[in-house]
């Protein structure tokens, strides 16, 4: 998962201490988000995540995924999402 410093998203709430590390963890805390913390992002980060295991590159998913400038944005989710301390390694 990409981490990124972003500004905290009006539409992001009060959620759960964020959870370090890997494994189950990590997922409960990513489940944790998208369920209470930022639901209005599901849709733009099952967007970015199929687009990009589907093979594009980071800045065409971000460009097909962003809303055209509504809201909540790419940006929005990052910030709200960020809580969750997730490693690939």
């Amino acid at each position: 998962m990409m981490q990124l410093v972003a500004p905290t998203s009006p539409t992001c709430h009060p959620s759960p201490p964020p959870h370090r590390g890997g494994g189950s963890g990590c997922k409960q805390c990513v489940v944790e988000q998208l369920q209470y913390g930022c639901p209005k992002c599901t849709p733009v980060l099952r967007c970015m995540a199929r687009c990009l295991w589907g093979g594009a590159a980071k800045s065409r998913c971000a460009e097909k995924c962003d809303c055209g400038g509504g809201k909540p944005t790419l940006a929005d989710c990052r910030g709200c999402m960020s809580r969750c301390k997730c490693s690939c390694l």
